[in-house]
């Protein structure tokens, strides 16, 4: 039957869109009403045994981003979403308890094969009481606005106009400052997406059909015979506390000369569904203690990743006081953490607490901004309460650039989500683009992770021409297929651009073969040699990307670097279409620079 509603849906895909259209929205009704059936009745029609047999998930695309599903994939999760939310922001209106919901919802979840009994149990307990409180509180609020923000594709738009909004940005032309270059350098490391877990098992169970594996408790469902390696694994699994120890341990051995660290987010493990704020909690302080200990008199600069919070991905508003579901136990928590550590001044905290943002002058001359920018992920619920600049965090953004360009100072920006992340709501970053281009001239540079691969992005202007970069710094965790790595930034002490990097890593493989030895760190490359570039400035970042496109040689070294070596990712078949598929993510424009590039890929 599921097979036969593909093949049906394959068909429709052939026809106009508004045939697709019309097929999606019979079935959000269909799907509607049967779920409202059963939640009445707890009986299962025959139609409703048919319908969930169509959109269950395959359990291969499971671990997979909604947002990512293509093709018939992306209507049927559309289809899922407005049907069961249409019945819960029903039943919720008419009274039906949280506990009810609650157990409705975890056997829709396993029904529709989601993920498996114990995530499903998980992952709706912590997050339900949240998602009420906003249905609660937002009576006019959609299934098809939810679905929208969640989803945001052609078979889920986003048509709400609350959720379109603009940022009061100065129009004024922008004041240039001396940007002339310096032969002293600053050193500055990157390190990100550390995701130490606290139940990691060497030796454990490597698949076990979760979110996150390798974990204690899990082993007794290995049935494949894979285990975990010593240092971590290239499955679904996160760092051991000793691997995490040991990066940074050889960071500081390495590296004699270090100007500042830069660390762009996530701590906690990618055990979503079973968080907790005192595990987060613990699992935050062990890790920046570390830190701490590890790199004294140096200068540390954190963000929050999305991870952090708890449930995962959810940074409340301010306003927000409930002790279940605010965010300010973070805020207060890392606030005096990083101020007691001596990284930041008193000055930061307000910002914090606001909203987990801050800015810090180090020397004349020279600004560093970090952005909370998780409030912007798709899957951060609150963006469904508070929609329009959540805590007025991009607003506080253009003021302080404004201020900073009054000041003549150079600008860093660290933040975890790169800016043209698919994972960041569509209003909130564009109106970031909208800024960044106002100030390209003092922001020299841009900071993220999130994605644990190495890539940077490349934003242009009107012109066809570069303005600013962003450089992701990759993950110290190997989850998953990807080696551990963290960077090093050579930058220019007087103008803040970044000169060069390096790429700092180990073969897992290699270290996992070898329990009782500390793995062995080396350079992968270095920019500017691998790729024959003579500087890293905008004019060179161009060419470099139109050569990227054009040889093959050049195109299969990025895509390479990009899994950071490897194997089990590089085992994936990608010709040389599939590769510059990876040249487009590179691109960032408020204009149709990246679609251009798509369109060009698929045409060859």
């Amino acid at each position: 039957m599921r097979f036969c509603g593909l093949l049906f849906f394959a068909l429709l895909l052939k026809v106009a869109r508004s045939d697709v259209t019309s097929y999606t929205n019979d079935m959000i009704s269909r799907f509607t009403h049967e779920i409202k059936n059963w939640m009445q009745t707890q009986e299962e029609s025959e139609e409703f045994q048919q319908l969930i047999r169509i959109l269950s998930l395959p359990t291969s695309a499971q671990r997979d981003d909604w947002r990512s599903f293509k093709d018939e994939k992306g209507p049927f999760v559309c289809i899922i979403c407005q049907s069961v939310l249409n019945n819960i922001l029903e039943q919720r209106r008419q009274g039906m308890s949280a506990e009810k919901i609650r157990s409705l919802a975890i056997k829709l979840c396993i029904q529709l094969n989601l993920q498996g009994e114990e995530v499903c149990d998980g992952a709706v307990t912590i997050n339900l009481p949240i998602i009420l409180h906003i249905v609660d509180s937002k009576p006019n609020l959609t299934a098809s606005t939810i679905c929208g923000v969640v989803l945001d594709s052609q078979s889920c738009p986003l048509n709400d106009p609350e959720f379109n909004w603009t940022v009061n940005i100065d129009n004024g032309p922008p004041k240039l400052i001396d940007a002339k270059e310096s032969d002293e350098i600053l050193n500055i490391v990157q390190i990100t997406d550390i995701h130490y877990d606290p139940k990691y098992e060497p030796y454990g169970n490597s698949q076990c059909g979760k979110p996150a594996c390798c974990r204690k408790g899990q082993n007794v469902t290995n049935t494949s015979g894979q285990v975990a390696g010593y240092w971590g694994d290239y499955n679904f699994c996160d760092s051991p506390w000793h691997a995490v120890v040991d990066v940074l341990d050889h960071i500081r051995t390495q590296h004699q000369n270090i100007s500042y660290l830069y660390f762009t987010g996530d701590i906690v493990d990618h055990g979503v569904w079973e968080t907790t704020i005192e595990g987060n909690a613990e699992s935050l302080n062990k890790t920046l203690h570390q830190i701490y200990e590890t790199f004294k008199d140096v200068p540390v600069y954190p963000v929050l990743g999305n991870h952090e919070a708890h449930p995962v991905n959810q940074y409340a508003p301010k306003t927000i006081t409930d002790e279940e579901i605010s965010t300010q136990w973070l805020y207060k928590m890392t606030s005096d953490l990083w101020i007691n550590f001596g990284w930041l001044p008193e000055s930061t905290r307000s910002t914090i607490l606001q909203g987990g943002y801050y800015t810090v002058s180090p020397k004349k001359g020279f600004r560093i901004i970090t952005l909370n920018n998780n409030v912007c992920y798709c899957y951060n619920w609150w963006l469904l309460y508070q929609p329009q600049d959540p805590d007025g965090q991009l607003q506080w953004l253009a003021d302080t650039l404004l201020q900073a360009e009054k000041d003549e100072e150079f600008v860093h920006i660290l933040a975890h989500i790169p800016p043209d992340s698919s994972d960041c709501h569509t209003t909130w970053k564009r109106e970031y683009w909208k800024i960044v281009n106002r100030y390209a001239h003092i922001i020299k540079a841009q900071f993220n992770g999130h994605t644990h691969n190495d890539e940077l992005q490349l934003h242009y202007n009107d012109d066809d021409k570069i303005n600013n970069v962003a450089w992701n710094g990759g993950s110290a965790t190997a989850f998953s297929n990807l080696n551990p790595n963290y960077k090093l930034h050579i930058v220019d002490s007087k103008n803040y651009a970044v000169k060069n990097f390096e790429n700092w890593m180990y073969n897992l493989t290699l270290a996992n073969a070898n329990p009782d030895q500390r793995p062995v760190w080396y350079k992968s490359y270095s920019f500017k040699e691998e790729y024959d570039v003579s500087d890293l400035t905008h004019v060179s970042l161009h060419d470099w990307l139109h050569k990227l496109w054009n040889d093959e040689d050049q195109l299969e070294n990025y895509y390479r670097h990009f899994f950071k070596n490897a194997e089990p990712s590089l085992k994936k078949e990608c010709d040389v279409q599939c590769m510059r598929n990876y040249v487009c993510r590179v691109i960032v424009s408020l204009g149709d620079h990246k679609t251009n590039c798509i369109n060009a890929v698929k045409s060859n």
